[in-house]
């Protein structure tokens, strides 16, 4: 059920958010069929049946709040204003990439656009989450960062220190869990004593709200009003958003019936979040078909685009890796 407050969205909103979950859905498409030719050497952990979460939490921040994504939150990238030929970039690691190929794009950081850089130990975002938010408390700003982990992070001490300094020192942080109910290859319930991730904020004393993460819209509202108690200096909030990744959790990894329950992920499948959003829209006729076959027709055109002028760009130099990474390059000292 959607909260009436989300009613001052526009059909201009909806089409935005799906046209960006749209891009998500498709661009991992993409990339892992160009893995599975053989023409990428990198696949991605994919974000199918996730991407109500990175859009909703994001959509409408301004330039100047921060973000943290984690490995299955591409829709961030989208909604910050990163373009998929920018990650297309990324993923082949060419020169054309915003690090010229010296980090995963499931990492990257797009300063400019407040996309911090993050860092493939799990759960390692959390803590740093809370230094962000420190020094936008210390600067006197009234902006936040949200940072995004999955289930299994929860489990991991950075968790426990993150959460617990950002609540002592009342941060301007929005912790999101997209718990998609496992723990790479086991049910999470191997890990967690608790049937609710948010069930651990009362431990640190700050709101904790579970919601549905197949819903873009409800997601958007429960991360708005986290937000703006975050810009008026209420503190942190966890927030967890049920889901569950349509997709194994990487290429190697996709055979659902070797992991997976087969009748659980039909079920979930019948919740996509992309028809959610179509059915809502056109209930308040904002979405029509012929908006549905354009949003699809530039959508999959851009992805086209992308991959044709990202295979055309130069790979990066060898020189390059030795650049930008000591305060006293390599022949300077």
């Amino acid at each position: 059920m959607i909260a009436e407050s989300v009613n001052n969205l526009t059909s201009d909103d909806y089409k935005k958010m799906y046209s960006m979950m749209l891009t998500s859905r498709l661009f991992t498409q993409k990339v892992l069929e160009l893995n599975k030719q053989g023409i990428l050497k990198v696949g991605l952990h994919p974000s199918t049946g996730q991407e109500a979460i990175g859009i909703g939490a994001c959509y409408g921040l301004s330039k100047d709040d921060w973000v943290i994504p984690s490995l299955r939150t591409m829709e961030a990238f989208w909604a910050k204003g990163v373009t998929v030929l920018d990650q297309l970039n990324a993923v082949i690691g060419n020169s054309g990439s915003i690090s010229d190929g010296k980090e995963s794009f499931h990492h990257c950081g797009y300063p400019e656009l407040g996309i911090m850089a993050g860092s493939s130990i799990v759960g390692s975002q959390v803590p740093v989450a809370a230094g962000i938010g420190l020094s936008l408390k210390n600067k006197n700003t009234n902006n936040v960062v949200i940072c995004f982990f999955g289930d299994g992070a929860t489990g991991r001490g950075d968790f426990h220190e993150g959460l617990n300094l950002a609540a002592v020192l009342n941060l301007p942080v929005i912790f999101i869990c997209e718990n998609n109910l496992y723990f790479q290859t086991v049910p999470a319930s191997v890990g967690l004593a608790i049937n609710d991730v948010a069930d651990k904020a009362v431990g640190y004393g700050m709101p904790g709200v579970t919601v549905d993460g197949q819903d873009v819209l409800s997601v958007h509202e429960v991360v708005k009003e986290a937000v703006l108690r975050a810009r008026n200096g209420d503190g942190p909030t966890l927030i967890e958003c049920k889901t569950l990744s349509f997709l194994g959790h990487y290429p190697t990894m996709l055979k659902l019936e070797d992991i997976r329950d087969i009748k659980e992920n039909q079920k979930w499948r019948k919740r996509d979040p992309l028809q959610i959003l179509e059915t809502h829209g056109k209930d308040k006729k904002y979405i029509t078909d012929a908006d549905l076959e354009l949003i699809n027709k530039q959508v999959t055109e851009e992805i086209e685009s992308a991959v044709e002028i990202s295979q055309k760009t130069p790979p990066t130099s060898r020189e390059s890796a030795f650049k930008e990474i000591y305060k006293n390059p390599f022949g300077e000292i």
